[in-house]
């Protein structure tokens, strides 16, 4: 059913009373607060929004691989479905359980010519209820309410920033945050941005504070660059189980970029050039999934620094890395034109694995060798980060208070004090 005739099919079903299932029901639309009727719509009548934010990413990484789906063509909506489903599987399955047993407690809103805005995931289940019921040992008597879903029909003037509005606001707000994907919610951001939203706007819809968006932005930016250092420029599911790597070294990069007050035992006056060294050897860790203290002692900030605090360990850090990392393999079109049949998908994954085999060994040994460096530089340290604390307490103190200049012991403590730091001051003249 083509959208002309979706659009018809739903002018239809609006003049009819007995297709109404609820009323009275608020939508913030176009800035104003709106009462609208929740609709029993057949589900023939409407269409998925692939792009929706649930699996935006398996949707732009299958079609910058193989094509522009169209959800209208049964092949596709086929295979929206089944990333719908894979989405979250166990979820999908007890969601199921409660649409049979209860129904559909919670509405949808669809475009006026179909497109499920927010319910694309209950849509999909109630499809599967009813249309797979032999397969999965329904009767029809059993699954028949399935057939309809319910929900809002927007007017006709919906425009796309008004349909993405909605839909983050509804499919992404602080309930659902937890049920989708990491990578979304980057890409969600974007593609506000793109609209022209502000991070503001992005901020209010998603129920965070405006910070968090741009910190997402960057995040995301930092992700892209990774896949197009390996060929993999919009192949967002090859970022899987990365998010963690990323936030981190977004952080480590933009302190080092700021030269903020958590760097400022860096031993060296590192330029651009080094910053940039220092993300393509994290992004070489993030491909063969380096996390947690391993992968934090390549760029970690604050007190206890990392390998690349210190000019003389990065140095020979980065050489062997350099010097030993495989860096010969087939770019994404080489491996097109020689597997022409094949999917593309499970190609790239073949690469990554065959180059993490070859590679993680000699990750692991340089890491391995330089942070026990690291560690003994953090032990020569110690001396300095006392000093630094006992800095940082005497200047706290308030010397107008009444209990510092009447009590007798105070006075004593700080004779004591000037007796030790005199005869360190002594020492290091000696040096």
């Amino acid at each position: 059913m083509d959208a002309q005739t979706r659009k018809q099919k739903l002018q239809e079903l609006i003049k009819k009373d007995s297709n109404i299932a609820m009323t009275g029901i608020p939508l913030q639309y176009k800035g104003e607060t709106r009462i609208e009727k929740v609709y029993r719509i057949p589900l023939d009548y409407l269409v998925y929004n692939k792009y929706n934010g649930r699996i935006g990413s398996e949707v732009l990484s299958y079609e910058k691989q193989n094509g522009e789906l169209n959800p209208e063509i049964d092949a596709d909506r086929e295979l929206i479905e089944r990333f719908l489903y894979e989405s979250k599987e166990d979820r999908n399955k007890t969601t199921m359980n409660s649409l049979l047993k209860n129904g559909q407690q919670r509405y949808g809103i669809v475009t006026s010519d179909g497109k499920i805005v927010d319910g694309n995931r209950r849509a999909m289940l109630l499809n599967r209820l009813f249309h797979k019921r032999d397969e999965l040992g329904y009767t029809y008597a059993e699954v028949e309410k399935c057939k309809y879903f319910l929900a809002i029909i927007l007017p006709d003037d919906a425009e796309e920033r008004d349909i993405q509005k909605l839909e983050t606001i509804y499919q992404m707000g602080e309930d659902d945050k937890l049920d989708y994907n990491p990578i979304e919610k980057y890409l969600k951001c974007k593609e506000l941005k793109r609209l022209g939203f502000s991070e503001e706007d992005i901020a209010e819809f998603m129920s965070e504070k405006p910070s968090q968006i741009k910190q997402w932005l960057r995040i995301l930016t930092l992700m892209e660059e990774y896949l197009n250092e390996y060929g993999y420029d919009g192949i967002y599911t090859r970022l899987d189980k990365t998010e963690g790597q990323f936030v981190d070294l977004e952080g480590y990069l933009d302190s080092y970029q700021k030269k903020g007050a958590n760097i400022r035992n860096v031993d060296w006056d590192y330029q651009d050039s080094d910053i940039s060294d220092l993300k393509t050897v994290c992004f070489d860790y993030i491909r063969a999934r380096y996390e947690g203290k391993e992968f934090r002692d390549i760029a970690k900030t604050g007190k206890e620094g990392s390998i690349f605090f210190y000019k003389d360990l990065w140095k020979d850090f980065l050489q062997a890395h350099i010097e030993k990392i495989p860096m010969d393999e087939e770019s994404v079109q080489e491996m097109r034109e020689k597997h022409p049949d094949e999917d593309l998908t499970m190609l790239l994954k073949s690469r990554d694995n065959e180059w993490i085999q070859s590679a993680k060994g000699v990750l692991k040994g340089n890491l391995n060798k330089y942070s026990r460096k690291l560690e003994d530089k953090r032990a020569a340290n110690k001396p300095a980060d006392l000093i630094e604390r006992a800095l940082s307490a005497l200047q706290s103190v308030d010397q107008e208070q009444d209990s510092f200049l009447k009590d007798p012991h105070i006075l004593e403590m700080v004779k004591e004090i000037g007796h030790i730091t005199w005869k360190m001051k002594k020492q290091l003249e000696k040096m």
